[in-house]
C-alpha cells in the first residue's frame, strides 16, 4: 500500500473519529433537563405557589364569614328573645345588626370575588401542569435516545481510537509528522481526493503532471492551491 494511500485512510478515520466525538458532546451537554422543562415546571410552581396562596385567603375570609354570621345570630336572638326592654338598647341591637348585614354583606361580595380567582387559577394549574406532562413525555423520550446514542458513540470512539493506533504504526514517522502538520495548519484535512483532475476540497484543476503522478501513486504530491496531498482513490 501506497504512502499516501495509508495517509488517505488515516484521514478517513480522523475524520469520523472528530465528527464522532463532536457528537458525543452535543449528545452529553443535551443530556438533563432542558429549558423547556425547566420553565413549564417553574410556571406550575409559580401557579401553585399562587393558587396556595388564594386558598389561604379563601380561609381567612371563611373565617371572618363566620364570626359575623356568630355575632348576627346572637344579635338577633337577643334581639328577639323578649328579655331587652329598654328602647335605647334595642336600638343599639338594630344598629348592631344593620352594621353586621353590611359587613357581611362586603365579605360575601369579596368571598365570590376570591372564588372566582380560585376557579381561573385551577383551570390555569390544570392547563400547565397538562402542558409539563407533555414536554416531561417528549423530554424523557429525547433522554432515552440520547442515552443510546451516547453509547453507541462511546463505542465507536473506541473502535476508531484503536484503529487510528493501528494506522499510524503502520506510517513511517517522517510521514505522520509532515501529515498531522498539514492537519493543524489546514483545518484537520491533510489528504484529499483526486476527482476529474480537480482538488476535490478547493475544486481547482491541478496540472497534468500532478494529476497523472497522483493516479499512478508516484510520491507525495500537493495540491498546488491549498497545499494538501491529493489521492486518487482505490
Amino acid at each position: 500500500m501506497s504512502v499516501v494511500k495509508h495517509l488517505y485512510w488515516l484521514q478517513v478515520v480522523d475524520t469520523e473519529l472528530d465528527e464522532k466525538q463532536r457528537r458525543l458532546v452535543e449528545a452529553k451537554d443535551s443530556l438533563g433537563e432542558s429549558d423547556d422543562l425547566l420553565r413549564a415546571g417553574a410556571a406550575v410552581v409559580g401557579t401553585e405557589g399562587s393558587l396556595a396562596k388564594l386558598r389561604s385567603q379563601m380561609r381567612v375570609l371563611d373565617l371572618d364569614i363566620a364570626a359575623v354570621n356568630g355575632k348576627l345570630k346572637a344579635n338577633q336572638d337577643r334581639l328577639y328573645s323578649g328579655r331587652v326592654k329598654n328602647p335605647k338598647e334595642l336600638s343599639n341591637l338594630q344598629e348592631e345588626a344593620t352594621a353586621l348585614r353590611r359587613r357581611l354583606a362586603e365579605l360575601e361580595d369579596a368571598q365570590l370575588e376570591l372564588l372566582i380567582g380560585v376557579e381561573e387559577e385551577e383551570a390555569e394549574l390544570a392547563e400547565r401542569q397538562a402542558r409539563l406532562g407533555q414536554i416531561e413525555a417528549a423530554w424523557r423520550q429525547d433522554q432515552a435516545a440520547l442515552q443510546a446514542e451516547k453509547e453507541q458513540l462511546e463505542t465507536r470512539l473506541a473502535e476508531l481510537e484503536s484503529q487510528r493506533e493501528e494506522r499510524r504504526a503502520a506510517i513511517a514517522p517522517a510521514d505522520l509528522a509532515l501529515y498531522d502538520d498539514l492537519c493543524q495548519r489546514l483545518g484537520g484535512t491533510a489528504v484529499v481526493l483526486l476527482r476529474h483532475g480537480s482538488c476535490q476540497i478547493c475544486g481547482v484543476a491541478v496540472p497534468t503532471g500532478v494529476a497523472r503522478a497522483v493516479e499512478r501513486g508516484e510520491g507525495l504530491q500537493t495540491c498546488p492551491t491549498c497545499g494538501r496531498l491529493l489521492y486518487a482513490g482505490a
